[in-house]
């Protein structure tokens, strides 16, 4: 039998003592950003062809996840619009995302990746640029936008227009974009009508529990927002969604366990507008009870 000593060999970079970890540190806004020319960095995850044959090794999880989302992309309504990771830290869930936006924004470019690499079926694959990719890095997100010597909250339904359509489709739908209160349907119509778009959001609980902190209400607006976003994917075509939450023992536990509550509530069914403000108001409270636990340490 052969040994491990003798089946694996290190990366060159090993051998010369001049690896360096941090470019194995997953980052879905340094990807997205790569897309639009916003990031000049280049590493392991932003170029797509080092990624999949040097970094990713898939699993059935990622496979699945994979496969749902481009085949929704693709027009099948028959598998599930929304997929939820929730892992611990250190999961793979970001890595899933990174996986998916390469495949989305490259498509057909990546087929004999993907076939060799087993990751999905290439004929699932969309046409390069055929579909709009959004990455929100919750982590990362501002919650507010300064203006002259005005504050107003920055939202996530900002983020999702920016990100589908520029400046231009942010000030068609400005009156929406940058209020508190979740948008309704003339928004999605306007930034998601007639558009293959992937939606993903990394580390929402993070975002939720800053954007409570930074404007009273919020959490129930988030929740409000999403039931709201969930429930046009389900009947347009063409959107897939996903969403990742830290494991419910890690940090931002309650609102993990209340975002995770409303994505399981809303992933099968729609869900009437009290029981979308029932889960809204268990966010708030979940959120508040963790910062004034901060605030007493």
């Amino acid at each position: 039998m052969t040994s491990i000593l003798q089946s694996c060999k290190p990366r060159q970079d090993l051998i010369a003592g001049s690896f360096n970890p941090e470019v194995f540190t997953a980052s879905l806004r340094q990807v997205v950003g790569h897309y639009r020319g916003d990031v000049k960095v280049k590493t392991t995850y932003t170029d797509a062809e080092a990624f999949f044959s040097e970094a990713t090794s898939p699993t059935h999880g990622m496979r699945r996840v994979v496969e749902h989302v481009m085949r929704r992309l693709a027009g099948d309504n028959m598998v599930p619009f929304l997929s939820r990771l929730e892992t611990g830290f250190g999961g793979g869930k970001t890595h899933t995302l990174i996986a998916c936006a390469h495949l989305a924004h490259r498509g057909t470019d990546l087929a004999d990746m993907a076939d060799r690499v087993g990751i999905v079926d290439s004929k699932y694959l969309p046409s390069p640029g055929a579909v709009n990719v959004v990455g929100i890095a919750g982590d990362e997100l501002s919650v507010v936008q300064s203006e002259g010597e005005q504050v107003h909250p920055y939202t996530l339904w900002a983020e999702l227009a920016k990100q589908v359509g520029g400046t231009e489709l942010v000030e068609q739908v400005r009156a929406e974009a940058f209020t508190p209160a979740a948008p309704g349907e003339s928004f999605f119509d306007a930034v998601l009508g007639g558009r293959k778009v992937l939606i993903m959001v990394d580390e929402l609980a993070q975002y939720a529990a800053r954007a409570e902190a930074a404007h009273r209400g919020m959490g129930e607006q988030i929740a409000a927002f999403f039931m709201a976003l969930f429930n046009y994917a389900r009947n347009h075509e063409g959107i897939a969604i996903v969403v990742t939450l830290a494991s419910s023992t890690d940090a931002f536990a309650g609102q993990t366990k209340t975002l995770a509550k409303l994505l399981q509530a809303v992933s099968g069914s729609q869900i009437s507008q009290d029981e979308a403000r029932e889960i809204g108001e268990q966010a708030v409270d979940s959120i508040q009870s963790v910062i004034a636990r901060d605030a007493k340490v």
